[in-house]
């Protein structure tokens, strides 16, 4: 039995949990909008992680897991859904303090071709499952982000593009990068089959459906507290 899957969650999350109490960006006092935006997230996720792993379009690797499964999840898989949603919008309100926007002018044409491509691409390759679902999925997404995230888009895109490095670290080992196995395996015949190095490209567009339904919530959440009166 390994824990490997568990040290990567917690390396994911002690870094940016660390961070947190930066003066500047004071995270910490966020986390009320935070905690039900990944509670939400994970009400959608979760499901469809089941039904994923539980019909063999992907799986797991017994070696390298603790062994202690939540509804035929690996409980580093739900720990997943909290630890990388957290760094993510740790890394998004650390750019909105710390760095200009630099995309504000181009994020919106950029993310609607984006989205474009997406919806076509998913609704061709409707019956590969993991494919269909995450490119359509993000596609939607971004859709939503024009009327909700706003002006905003620009460090969305910024954080996004930014934790696609850690994320493609992360997924990296995870997908079996410097491993005799992947930790998590995929059945290619419900994706495209390409790869950025072991890593499904599907991967990168599921990351960005989760951050920005994050992202969408925990605005909204922000806003909410604010009016009533919390900072």
């Amino acid at each position: 039995m390994n824990y490997l899957y568990l040290w990567i969650d917690l390396f994911s999350f002690l870094g940016p949990f660390l961070l947190s109490f930066d003066k500047k960006v004071a995270f910490y006092k966020k986390w009320k909008a935070l905690l039900p935006s990944i509670v939400i997230m994970m009400l959608l996720f979760i499901p469809w992680d089941v039904y994923f792993t539980v019909n063999g379009i992907w799986g797991f690797n017994e070696k390298y897991l603790c062994g202690l499964e939540i509804l035929h999840l690996p409980i580093e898989e739900w720990l997943f859904f909290i630890v990388v949603p957290y760094a993510c919008v740790f890394i998004y309100e650390c750019l909105r303090v710390y760095s200009k926007d630099f995309l504000r002018h181009v994020a919106k044409p950029i993310l609607l071709m984006l989205s474009i491509a997406l919806v076509i691409v998913g609704m061709y390759k409707i019956n590969n499952a993991y494919t269909a679902v995450n490119f359509l999925g993000a596609g939607v997404m971004i859709l939503i982000s024009f009327f909700t995230l706003k002006d905003k888009l620009g460090y969305s895109l910024f954080a996004y593009l930014v934790g696609l490095i850690p994320f493609l670290l992360v997924n990296g080992v995870l997908t079996g990068s410097m491993l005799d196995e992947p930790i998590v395996w995929y059945n290619d015949e419900e994706n495209l089959g390409i790869r950025i190095f072991t890593i499904p490209v599907e991967d990168t567009f599921y990351f960005l459906f989760f951050f920005l339904l994050v992202l969408v919530l925990y605005e909204k959440f922000k806003a909410y507290f604010l009016i009533q009166g919390n900072s």
